[in-house]
């Protein structure tokens, strides 16, 4: 039997003031991910948040091993 590779799948989600909108966004994108069957990492990038996103992100994070943050000390932009 051959030596099959993993799959994995990486997910980056730049994040800037989503406090709103990242619950209903990461219950529907784990319910997905978990459909796949496959391993995965979700990288959200804090861009200089002023709202509670890093908060709920952590929070997330408390709960799901497969997330990972960079939180950016300000606001960098799409550039």
């Amino acid at each position: 039997m051959k030596n099959q590779a993993k799959k994995m799948l990486s997910v980056i989600v730049p994040v800037k003031d989503e406090e709103g909108s990242l619950p209903p966004f990461y219950k529907e994108l784990t319910a997905i991910l978990t459909e796949l069957h496959m391993s995965y990492e979700l990288i959200f990038i804090d861009d200089g948040s002023v709202d509670k996103s890093l908060q709920i992100i952590q929070n997330f994070q408390k709960k799901n091993r497969n997330i990972k943050i960079i939180k950016f000390r300000g606001n960098f932009g799409k550039s």
